[in-house]
């Protein structure tokens, strides 16, 4: 049975997110860096950092498709064109138009390179970024013969996993050293969209028809169903980002054009009596721990009891601290705030505990 301590925290502050909602979304990305998801947006970019309650503009970032944080920067694909971002900035630092490209869909990334699907032509395309500014192209596999989708580049196995659109969906897989192209299965699944990797080497797959989500072993012998039915948000799941840091699956959903997101951590390896939790303020902002990757409740209320605000933010098993500015506080406003941690409890701070 889950201990539950009620308390409530009575804060000052100012700042918020700009208020946007999603539009025609494709592809979802985790920034570990800044424990933020980037959505598309249509044409633009869109960044959370509260599991979509809140939403801002990725500075004038376009993307339509494929999106990779690597190497310091936002990849996006946006209308065949390949895009570089300052991950800090937003700003544009480089972009690319591949020759010959159809319809640039999925991407896989690791230092140095993004491995692309053209849906169109069944080409794979290599992508060298080792200089954002100036990437450069070669073809890495000329005609896969299907529809490719999504990509992820596995590196410990140094090969490129590719799903593939259509019915009896086949997932290949390409050793990054020769170019050579090996089909692993056939799925039985129709539409295959987005395929990521987790920390475990598993790999999580999108489709369609049925729409859910399949994990599959790191040699694909064996599969579960993880996401499925009625609530879990699934709606035509296209791209999908899984963040080790959190144990968490992103999806855009382009049926309904809102994310999901999907905790897989394990919650139930954990003594109890041996976890520390803490809400605290720094000077920096509010500071959270905890023994468990996942999301966070965070609530404030006025005196009478209204709900002002409602977020939820993704956080590593590790202490973060949330920057004043990410939090929807409003200075003229006194508020009581009520946390709840990713084991089910909520943990209490003082207003006189904070940090000058």
């Amino acid at each position: 049975m889950t201990r539950t301590y009620s308390i409530v925290l009575c804060l000052l502050a100012t700042g918020a997110l700009q208020a946007q909602t999603p539009n025609n979304i494709e592809a979802a990305e985790y920034d570990p860096t800044s424990n933020r998801w980037f959505i598309s947006n249509g044409s633009s970019i869109l960044e959370t950092s509260d599991g979509g309650e809140n939403y801002a503009y990725f500075g004038s970032g376009s993307a339509t498709h494929g999106m990779e944080v690597v190497d310091g920067h936002l990849f996006a694909i946006g209308n065949n064109t390949v895009r570089a971002y300052d991950l800090q900035t937003a700003a544009l630092i480089g972009s690319l138009s591949i020759p010959g490209a159809g319809f640039l869909n999925g991407m896989g990334s690791r230092t140095g390179e993004l491995v692309i699907s053209d849906f169109s032509s069944g080409r794979l395309h290599r992508v060298n970024i080792s200089d954002p500014s100036n990437m450069t192209t070669e073809v890495l596999v000329n005609s896969t013969g299907t529809t490719p989708n999504g990509v992820v580049i596995d590196e410990a196995n140094n090969r490129a996993i590719v799903v593939n659109w259509g019915g009896n969906a086949p997932i290949f897989e390409v050793d990054l050293a020769t170019g050579e192209l090996n089909t692993i299965l056939n799925t039985g699944l129709g539409n295959l969209d987005g395929v990521d990797i987790d920390g475990a080497g598993q790999f999580y797959v999108s489709s369609w028809s049925p729409a859910r989500i399949t994990r599959f072993s790191n040699d694909f012998s064996t599969s579960e169903t993880v996401v499925q039915g009625a609530g879990s948000g699934l709606s035509s799941p296209a791209d999908i980002s899984y963040a080790i840091e959190t144990d968490t699956l992103g999806v855009a959903n382009s049926g309904n054009d809102m994310p999901s997101f999907h905790y897989f951590g394990t919650a139930n390896a954990i003594e109890m009596s041996d976890v520390e939790e803490y809400a605290r303020w720094t000077a920096d902002g509010l500071s959270l721990s905890s023994p468990l990757a996942g999301t966070w409740l965070i609530r404030s209320f006025n005196y009478t009891g209204q709900l002002l605000h409602s977020k939820r933010i993704d956080l590593p098993n590790a202490p973060t601290v949330i920057p004043f500015e990410r939090l929807n506080w409003d200075a003229s406003l006194q508020q009581i705030w009520q946390i709840t941690t990713p084991t089910g409890r909520q943990l209490s701070i003082r207003p006189d505990q904070r940090q000058q």
